[in-house]
């Protein structure tokens, strides 16, 4: 009888101790209350992750193609311990013809350290993360798990935001980028819940890779953003690159819309005629745009709108970066020196296809298709191959010229202007890092060819976050040395808007003349460089393709 009481008062107690700890990792919020779960950090540190937490009414219905609006309050708990994907074609996953993930998607993720009791007082800087994908895939799951940064002392934020159609379907008709606004109402939630997770939101600081580096820069643009952030880390991406910005969709828009059933030429009917449609058939009808798989690679983004009052972007942001009308704060940008391997890798092994069909191939990879007549693109296009290539035909052993021309192009001479212009629109410094280091890690790209070609977009992610489609679940000696470095790079930038580097005088963009940027070979080699261009200015502003 003493045995069984005994048995009973441990039950009982372990019990009562386990609800106990589920209390620690409760959080009263404005909406609702949520309970977050205990998780291991890269080096074995625990932390809490709150995943699947609503910021915004799903958007379905009638609610579908327009700006996301706040959640509404629930009721019990919220066991948040779910993450979400916005619906998709799954190109990254080998599903190019299939959907994924679902329209109800407006779910944001938080984490903070530690996880025995959430401390209210730290007030610790926050890291907002915005995912890449081309604006048409990806998902905090895919691309920001944070098991390095939790490393740190931060509080991480990570969110989706509607893609593809659903996110930045635009007739010309001044509506769009409800995407966009999804990350700005998500920014809108952390200034009004963060303090409840111990972050401090006078200190916000937006980061992203590729789409998501161009996001996280558009919002200095846009007067719906204004106070919700104090600095940006971008990579591989700005609002001027040409894939990340256009006047409008509205030709890819109509032919989304026709194949769907949804034909005329009043806007307002073509919304309504596609709100009826199911968001899955909407989401596969994105497949007649693409030639190949990310090509185009965004076959729609972000936007112009004419809407003054609810518009995220009512100016091109090279409009607004040359008139000053820009957030003024500080700005660490980070590119690789061969981004062009995205979209550039789709083309490998394809060379009688790129030898003789080059001026079909050259617009989609180089961002001018939606430009000019044919006869135009096809002049730019010869040009082209015969400024980086010459005579030659394009093989295997001058493959790299072609990425170069799509590193120049797409990523490298827009990332240099926007440097420029935003160093010298205010107060605010501007800090440029050219990573040719990746380490040894080189995923399979999406041709099925393992192939190094060099620092490539994106494989600078694996040193930040962690992710399904990131590939590197452990790091080397170096690649440690480097992940460490770059981390704490990004938390004092995080803390106090300058990005310090132990032994590196990591100097910001002058107001005015060439660029200074951080080169950086490895993790023992990193140098400040000045160079008065990044690629021939000159050959790629006499097409007067105005982005």
């Amino acid at each position: 009888m003493s045995y069984l009481f005994t048995c009973s008062v441990f039950i009982f107690s372990f019990i009562i101790a386990a609800y106990a700890a589920d209390d620690n990792l409760l959080v009263s919020l404005e909406d609702g209350s949520v309970r977050g779960r205990h998780k291991t950090s890269y080096n074995g540190r625990q932390f809490t992750a709150f995943e699947g937490i609503p910021f915004a009414k799903p958007p379905i219905g009638e609610l579908r193609f327009e700006d996301p609006q706040p959640v509404e309050p629930w009721t019990g708990i919220l066991e948040a311990n779910s993450l979400h994907t916005c619906l998709q074609l799954g190109l990254a996953t080998g599903q190019p013809t299939e959907a994924i993930g679902q329209e109800d998607c407006l779910y944001l993720n938080v984490y903070i350290p530690g996880g025995d009791k959430i401390d209210t007082n730290t007030s610790l800087d926050v890291i907002f993360n915005i995912h890449g994908g081309a604006f048409m895939l990806g998902s905090p799951e895919a691309f920001v798990l944070p098991n390095k940064i939790m490393d740190r002392d931060v509080v991480f934020v990570s969110t989706n935001y509607r893609l593809g159609p659903l996110g930045f379907i635009n007739f010309g008709d001044g509506r769009g980028n409800y995407g966009l606004k999804d990350q700005t109402l998500a920014l809108k939630w952390v200034q009004r819940n963060i303090g409840k997770f111990g972050g401090n939101k006078n200190s916000v600081t937006i980061t992203g890779l590729s789409a998501g580096g161009a996001s996280a820069h558009l919002h200095y643009f846009s007067k719906l953003s204004r106070g919700l952030f104090h600095r940006c880390f971008s990579q591989s991406g700005v609002g001027l690159n040409p894939w990340a910005f256009k006047r409008d969709y509205a030709g890819h828009s109509r032919k989304l819309a026709e194949e769907l059933g949804c034909i005329g030429d009043i806007p307002e009917d073509l919304y309504k005629c596609l709100k009826q449609r199911n968001a899955v058939q909407i989401t596969k009808a994105v497949n007649i745009l693409y030639e190949l798989p990310f090509l185009p690679l965004a076959p729609f983004g972000p936007a112009l709108e004419d809407d003054k009052s609810s518009g995220f972007l009512t100016k091109s942001p090279k409009s607004q970066l040359e008139e000053m009308d820009v957030v003024d704060a500080p700005l660490l940008m980070s590119m690789m020196t061969e981004e062009g391997t995205t979209p550039g890798v789709v083309m490998y092994g394809r060379w009688d296809e790129l030898n003789q069909n080059w001026v079909k191939w050259a617009p989609l990879l180089l961002e001018y298709h939606q430009f000019g007549d044919q006869k135009k693109k096809d002049e730019i296009s010869a040009k082209i191959r015969e400024y980086y290539l010459g005579d030659r035909p394009i093989t295997e052993d001058n493959f790299n010229l072609v990425i170069k021309a799509i590193t120049h192009r797409d990523f490298h001479l827009s990332g240099e202007n926007t440097a420029k212009l935003q160093s010298k629109s205010g107060k605010s410094n501007v800090y440029f890092l050219l990573m040719n280091y990746a380490g040894e890690f080189r995923p399979i790209n999406v041709t099925g060819f393992d192939v190094n070609f060099g620092a490539g977009h994106g494989l600078d992610a694996k040193f930040y976050n962690d992710g399904s489609l990131i590939g590197a679940k452990s790091l080397n000696k170096d690649e440690e040395k480097m992940k460490d470095i770059l981390l704490d790079m990004l938390v004092t930038f995080a803390k106090t808007g300058e990005p310090k580097i132990d032994g590196v005088d990591f100097l910001p963009v002058p107001k005015a003349g060439d660029l200074k940027y951080l080169y950086v070979k490895n993790p023992e080699d990193m140098q400040m460089q000045t160079v008065a261009s990044l690629g021939p200015h000159d050959l790629w502003e006499s097409f007067n393709l105005e982005d």
